[in-house]
């Protein structure tokens, strides 16, 4: 019976421990497997492939659909309780004692879903991309050439093949002139000769052409003052006449060139600068996805062909800026991949380039569909631990 007693205390003793071990802490709930890393991961991959599915959507002309995450909320519970589940040794029939316990835990997380359509957002996502987004690009460290590839189809009648930022390309790209320029411009901006700001339009009789509307918000018109770009560059460099050769209406100021371009089109009616909006961005770059043999052969995606008939090539505009590969099977090494139609759609790990254009492509639509993410129908999912 002594015997009995002390295996009565050792296993007592015992279970108190891990009863009091189980109590999840606040660190355990922030950096466990259902902690705050856990969502922010998943929150970034699952936009990855948003973004990703809604440009080979496009590639197929299908209608992209984005689905905002509103709220997340989670909430951490355990219980532990003692039950009469094991024997203790000693003990018989006629004098039974068992002892147990019970320990359970739970991560019950609710996400809200935003579907982002309607009026508003389509608005936001058609409206040309502000001079102001641009300029703040560059000067936050973007290189000139891809912002300007990606954003920008016309500068200074220089063209960047505005017929792929539509739903159907109808023929051949223009773009070798500015593809030029642009690499012009990316020399000088890594040896910070390139200067790129923003200025006001006056009208004839010294006004800003710009009216305050009643009831505006200052903070967001502020912007739309500004509809002018100014490019400055040394002119003593090796390739500075070759760029201002490309560029009409430029002047030359002591060691300078200066142009400034006006947003659309100038009093004249010529052609200044055209920006793409956040949807013409994703056409555009939805032609850097190369589909499958069978798709091109079906004619299940939309087709160029040169004056001999041949196919013409987007990785000849797209090539070195944003390629999308596709394959049957899981690819071994993506940055992120989404399945569609029975093929992956997969950007290579290692391909730096076009994820970083793929980068510069959602901080655009983050940036300009930001205003729009006010939806009322929501989408609540509780999830179960």
């Amino acid at each position: 019976m002594k015997a009995a007693k002390s295996y009565l205390a050792f296993f007592c003793a015992l279970l108190l421990i891990s009863l009091s071990s189980c109590t999840v802490t606040s660190k355990q709930a922030l950096k466990g497997p259902g902690g705050r890393n856990s969502y922010n991961s998943t929150l970034q991959m699952t936009t990855s492939e948003q973004m990703l599915l809604n440009l080979v959507r496009l590639r197929y002309c299908d209608i992209p659909y984005f689905l905002d995450v509103s709220t997340i909320t989670t909430q951490f519970t355990y219980s532990a309780k003692a039950l009469p589940v094991l024997q203790i040794p000693g003990f018989n029939q006629r004098n039974p004692f068992e002892l147990g316990g019970e320990v359970s835990w739970q991560n019950q997380p609710t996400i809200q879903y935003t579907p982002l359509e309607g009026q508003a957002f389509a608005t936001q996502l058609m409206r040309p991309i502000d001079i102001l987004t641009i300029q703040h690009l560059i000067i936050s460290g973007w290189d000139v050439d891809r912002v300007f590839k990606l954003t920008i189809q016309s500068f200074d009648d220089v063209h960047n093949a505005p017929n792929a930022a539509g739903p159907i390309p109808d023929r051949i790209p223009e773009f070798a002139d500015f593809f030029e320029m642009t690499k012009i411009m990316r020399e000088f901006q890594l040896r910070g000769a390139l200067h790129i700001g923003s200025t006001m339009v006056k009208m004839d009789n010294g006004a800003e052409d710009y009216t305050d509307k009643k009831g505006a918000n200052p903070e967001s018109d502020f912007r739309h003052k500004f509809n002018s770009m100014r490019l400055i560059f040394p002119s003593d460099l090796e390739n500075s006449k070759k760029l201002a050769d490309l560029l009409e209406g430029i002047k030359r100021s002591g060691k300078r060139y200066v142009l400034d371009i006006d947003l659309g089109f100038n009093k004249d009616a010529e052609i200044g600068l055209m920006p793409r909006s956040v949807l013409g961005c994703m056409y555009y770059l939805s032609l850097g996805i190369v589909p499958p043999v069978q798709d091109v052969s079906m004619g299940n995606v939309p087709l160029v062909r040169d004056s001999q008939g041949k196919v013409y090539n987007w990785q000849k505009l797209l090539g070195g800026l944003f390629t999308v590969n596709s394959s049957q099977n899981y690819p071994t090494n993506p940055f992120v991949a989404v399945k569609y139609r029975d093929h992956w759609y997969y950007i290579d790990n290692n391909d730096i380039c076009t994820k970083r254009t793929f980068v510069l492509l959602q901080q655009l639509y983050s940036l300009q569909s930001s205003e729009a993410k006010t939806l009322p129908t929501l989408l609540t999912i509780p999830l179960g631990g």
